[in-house]
């Protein structure tokens, strides 16, 4: 594997809650607007996102340790993995989202390219994430 990119973000709220909505790729729907469905398969998930994403059907599954949570992509355009590492101090967690590409990828994009774009797609879900998490730390 490969890493592309990181990108930071501090949320208002204690790790568990972010590992909640993390843990759950259902969720995703909630924080990520270009994801249409997400279907729950055996040990993964099968995401369908609109027509001009780069992987637009992918099959997810989710591995999680005590300080990070991992998405593994596989069958779609794009194999990736997606670790949101979280360290959180009083009422507030950093999250440092890294993407890493599978080695060999069959896109005609060069990654020198294609990382610029995708930290920027990534940064904003990451935002979404940060805004739901900081509602739902709020109601509660």
């Amino acid at each position: 594997m490969k890493e592309l990119f990181t990108n930071l973000i501090t949320i208002n709220t204690k790790p568990e809650a972010i590992q909640n909505v993390l843990k759950n790729p259902q969720r995703l729907l909630e924080w990520i607007p270009e994801i249409q469905s997400v279907k729950a398969g055996e040990n993964h998930f099968h995401i369908r996102r609109i027509s001009s994403a780069l992987n637009q059907l992918e099959v997810l599954s989710v591995t999680t340790t005590t300080d990070s949570i991992t998405y593994h992509s596989t069958k779609g355009r794009l194999e990736y993995d997606l670790v949101f590492k979280l360290t959180g101090a009083d009422d507030q967690t950093i999250v440092a989202q890294t993407l890493l590409l599978k080695s060999k990828t069959p896109l005609s994009l060069p990654a020198g390219l294609l990382a610029p774009i995708a930290k920027h797609a990534f940064k904003q879900n990451l935002n979404g994430l940060k805004n739901l998490v900081e509602v739902l730390a709020y109601q509660d």
